[in-house]
C-alpha cells in the first residue's frame, strides 16, 4: 500500500489560536501559497487565494484575520471570510468560497494531506 503523502506544516503547539502558517506548494502544478490556521479550536487551510481578485490574503500585511481576529479577511480590499466555511461575507463576493484544503494534526504536528498539493522543491 502506497504511503500516503503530507507536508509538513509545524509542531502542533506552535499554531496557537488566531496564528497562520504559509505553506509554499505547488497547487493543481501551479506555483500557491496555502494558510494554515487554528480558528476555534480546529486546525484549517485554504488556499491562500482572495475570491475577489485572486490576491493572497496577506499580499499587504502580515496577517489573514481582522483585527478582531474573528474573521479571515484579505488585507488589500477588505473581503472576509468565514474562517470554518471559507465562505465569504461580503457583498459583493458573497457565496463564493476559498479553496479548503485537506489538513490532518496528529501527535507529530500538522500536516497537509491533500491530493492537489505537492512540495515545492526549494
Amino acid at each position: 500500500m502506497k504511503a500516503k503523502a503530507r507536508i509538513w506544516v509545524c509542531r502542533a503547539e506552535q499554531l496557537e489560536e488566531g496564528e497562520y502558517k504559509r505553506v509554499e506548494v505547488f497547487y493543481a502544478d501551479d506555483p500557491s501559497s496555502v494558510i494554515v490556521f487554528r480558528s476555534r479550536g480546529n486546525c484549517l487551510a485554504y488556499r491562500n487565494r482572495c475570491v475577489h481578485m485572486g490576491r493572497d490574503l496577506d499580499c499587504q500585511e502580515d496577517t489573514i484575520f481582522d483585527d478582531d481576529g474573528e474573521y479571515l479577511r484579505c488585507s488589500m480590499h477588505g473581503v472576509t471570510y468565514d474562517p470554518m466555511t471559507g465562505e465569504s461575507l461580503t457583498a459583493m463576493c458573497r457565496g463564493e468560497k476559498l479553496t479548503a484544503l485537506k489538513v490532518e494534526e496528529d501527535e507529530e504536528g500538522v500536516w497537509l494531506c491533500d491530493k492537489r498539493v505537492k512540495r515545492l522543491e526549494q
